[in-house]
């Protein structure tokens, strides 16, 4: 299957799967700390398939411009379908990534990231880059997956390490779990950037899954912590332990569904 094929795939999971069990709550939740004057252009970073600022820019004065951006110009293909002509025209999509925006300082009034970021590395960078180009006064909000994510999983993870008998990988795991971001690195983050007012809402909601190989499978799930947990595991070991996971949990929850807590810090500052 070709690169772009992959993309399109890639794009269209995300749209179907991840914004209603991702985007869509975080949103909800950020959306009050985003204060957005009229007359001024807003950020948009790793808006993927759209939603973001597609609820956004109608909540927002007529002559208020949004900028989007995603690495994945298939991801912007299906944003740009999305988009109704009256949006379009204040809407503009550029294949971009948040870790190197190409926008000179003090540029925006608000800045917001709320997929794309995992890692305490990729949340210093996205915080610093949305911290440049948003202006004096300005708004920076970011949402990321923390620590507290997906914990059944990792009773599942450690079962099949000890049967096993990857000791040696068991302590990498609760090394990698510790590494993961947290409420109080993400403001730590924000503070060593310079963001002032810095605000950290946990938020916890519960996803279901069919099964575990639906659990393994799951552009949630490949988007956030799958290859943090892989990397863990030599190679020669991945397809047996992520079997053993996914059997385990098929026999313990027989037909019912496997349910998951997804916790996501959602930061906001001053510039």
């Amino acid at each position: 299957m070709s690169d772009t094929a992959n993309e399109h795939q890639a794009a269209v999971a995300h749209k179907s799967v991840v914004e209603p069990l991702w985007t869509e709550p975080v949103f909800r939740a950020c959306r009050p700390a985003t204060d957005v004057p009229a007359g001024v252009s807003i950020l948009v970073a790793e808006a993927r398939c759209g939603y973001v600022p597609m609820h956004l820019v109608p909540d927002l004065p007529e002559d208020t411009r949004v900028i989007a951006l995603d690495p994945s110009r298939a991801m912007l293909d299906q944003a740009r379908q999305r988009v109704s002509d009256d949006l379009a025209r204040r809407v503009f999509f550029v294949p971009q990534r948040v870790s190197g925006l190409s926008y000179a300082d003090d540029v925006f009034r608000a800045s917001l990231c709320l997929n794309g970021v995992v890692t305490v590395r990729q949340a210093r960078d996205a915080v610093a880059e949305l911290s440049r180009v948003t202006a004096a006064g300005g708004t920076v909000t970011l949402a990321a997956p923390v620590r507290d994510a997906f914990p059944e999983f990792y009773d599942m993870l450690d079962e099949a390490l000890r049967a096993h008998h990857l000791h040696d990988v068991l302590g990498r795991m609760h090394e990698l779990r510790a590494s993961f971001l947290t409420a109080s690195r993400l403001a730590t983050i924000a503070q060593e950037t310079g963001l002032m007012e810095v605000s950290v809402q946990e938020l916890g909601w519960d996803v279901e899954f069919k099964s575990g190989q639906d659990l393994l499978m799951s552009p949630l799930v490949r988007e956030t912590y799958f290859p943090q947990w892989v990397g863990i595991v030599r190679s020669s070991e991945r397809e047996p332990i992520l079997r053993y996971v996914a059997d385990a949990i098929d026999t313990y929850w027989h037909d019912r569904p496997f349910r998951c807590r997804v916790v996501a810090g959602c930061l906001s500052g001053l510039r």
